[in-house]
């Protein structure tokens, strides 16, 4: 038996609980030691055959899991054989372990190394035939060494933005821009949420994802500079696992004036996209994105967006399609501890109230805002503009898939 199978066999039949609790960052750390001895490449790019597997958290509610359901319903969309491994509950006595080789033509990872260390550990390093795609996104220029080192586990790196494969610089192994795809036609049928107020505008993140990062104070301070506590303009802050950072949360609340509604609550995410189809604004004063899906869907729904310029967001947004705010980098500063160092984008907010202004006095700049974004995501991020970016490779498995 494998040291891995040992591993597994003594932790489920063995340890209690209250041990396992003990013993796990210890064993974690023992894993990836194994783990990154394990990994070699190419891994077995020879012989990948079958259809093409993506492995990610389908049962997310996060970011990562929404790039991962995107990916698969892509390739079906593109009519390519795909297979879904669900590696949510993965965990050292997961009963979803492969027990025998599988091969495929390809194994694309929406998960971060960290968390593909922790798949790799469950599902056997060894158990995997066929080349390996990580599909990796980090917020800020620079990602950790740890990151770069750690792409050898993989034959190639994607990153969905420039912004993000320049973060990746130094990797071991080629790094390659592919977006997320999206949908026109899911768009279409969203039910807007109904109306609050004559001028509604929304801003969406995820307390995991680093408040400070996401910037909804930005938001809630352009908001007020531009119409004041006017009850006639509302904006909604749709957050998630705020519980988690109660301190966090009481101070947001405390920032919020009577026109700003905070929902702290975990939604499917079809009524996420209705409370952003009925708004006339996403706001995103974000720091830093990787990519920026939740903008990138409002395009695709129409609603006009306005977003710091910087980063991950610039691929698929210009002047034309968005009002976009100009910045000042400045040094990290997350409250959360889960980004530090280096530099980010620190958006002006007198020009993003003046925007907001001017986009409630002007109901054509809406409009002209929410055809030309449309058709930007229509033609940059529909699945055939997101295939031809996969590598040739991948694209081969695909046809082979197809016609097999």
């Amino acid at each position: 038996m494998s040291p891995l199978g040992t591993a597994r066999r003594v932790w489920r039949s063995t340890l209690p609980e209250s041990v396992r609790k003990l013993a796990a960052p210890a064993l974690n750390l023992l894993l990836e030691t194994y783990i990154r001895a394990q990994a070699r490449a190419p891994h077995g790019a020879e012989a990948g055959e079958g259809p093409i597997k993506v492995v990610g958290y389908f049962r997310g509610t996060h970011g990562i899991a929404a790039s991962a359901r995107l990916a698969a319903r892509a390739f079906e969309a593109l009519g390519v054989p795909v297979e879904r491994l669900d590696v949510t509950d993965a965990k050292l006595d997961w009963d979803g372990r492969l027990t025998a080789p599988v091969t495929a033509g390809a194994w694309i990872f929406h998960l971060n190394p960290p968390e593909l260390l922790a798949a790799l550990a469950c599902l056997g390093p060894k158990m995997l035939i066929g080349p390996r795609y990580g599909y990796w996104a980090w917020e800020l220029p620079r990602a950790p060494a740890r990151w770069r080192r750690d792409a050898r586990l993989v034959d190639e790196v994607l990153a969905p933005s420039r912004y993000a494969a320049d973060a990746l610089k130094g990797a071991r192994v080629p790094v390659r821009v592919v977006p997320h795809p999206l949908f026109i036609e899911d768009y279409a049928d969203v039910i807007p949420a109904p109306r609050r107020a004559e001028f509604q505008g929304v801003s969406v993140f995820d307390f995991n994802s680093s408040l400070a990062r996401k910037n909804p104070q930005g938001a809630i301070a352009a908001w007020t500079q531009a119409f004041g506590d006017d009850p006639d303009c509302e904006l909604t802050l749709k957050t998630q696992n705020g519980s988690l950072f109660p301190n966090a949360l009481a101070s947001l609340r405390a920032a919020a004036p009577a026109n700003v509604r905070i929902v702290d609550e975990t939604w499917p995410y079809e009524q996420v996209k209705g409370l952003i189809a009925g708004a006339d604004v996403l706001v995103s004063l974000h720091r830093a994105e990787g990519f920026g899906l939740t903008p990138a869907e409002a395009m695709a729904l129409g609603t006009p967006v306005l977003a710091t310029a910087f980063s991950g967001v610039l691929d698929f947004m210009d002047e034309q399609s968005a009002l976009l705010v100009p910045f000042r980098s400045v040094l990290v500063d997350d409250p959360q501890r889960i980004y530090a160092g280096q530099a980010w984008a620190e958006p002006n907010l007198s020009v993003a109230a003046a925007a907001l202004s001017r986009l409630r006095e002007e109901p054509a700049l809406g409009q002209r805002l929410s055809a030309a974004g449309q058709a930007r995501v229509a033609r940059q991020l529909s699945p055939q503009a997101w295939f031809e970016t996969l590598p040739a490779m991948v694209q081969a498995a695909a046809h082979r898939a197809k016609a097999g």
